[in-house]
């Protein structure tokens, strides 16, 4: 399966889903889907990459093990990112409508067919 289906998958069977992208630790996007909407989903992939090496820099001096997901509530959406593997992560936008519980749930099935797509 390829990314840009795995992303559609996500996007798409998530009421409330605007735009997903696989991007690597660096910055570079590997694939993006936005769906119907327009959303800047590899500008808020790039700058929130930073943020997960902060967040997993902290866990490890905290010893709070390894980083699998972070979730960053705005007033406007909700930005789920998915740790696929040490050097990349899925960066999920959802909308306010969304049910977070079902788009974690995917999110984090779409990381492992990511993970397998990554080995080959």
């Amino acid at each position: 399966m390829a990314f840009l289906e795995i992303l559609k998958e996500l996007v798409d069977n998530v009421k409330g889903g605007l735009a997903a992208t696989v991007m690597g630790i660096d910055g570079i996007s590997v694939e993006q889907y936005l769906g119907e909407s327009r959303f800047d989903v590899e500008t808020v992939g790039v700058e929130y990459g930073k943020v997960i090496e902060e967040i997993r820099n902290a866990s490890r001096l905290l010893n709070l093990g390894e980083v699998e997901e972070v979730m960053v509530a705005t007033a406007g959406n909700d930005l789920l990112l998915r740790l696929v593997n040490h050097d990349y992560y899925i960066a999920f936008v959802a909308g306010p409508e969304a049910n977070i519980g079902q788009a974690r749930y995917l999110l984090k099935r779409a990381a492992a067919k990511t993970a397998k797509e990554l080995e080959r």
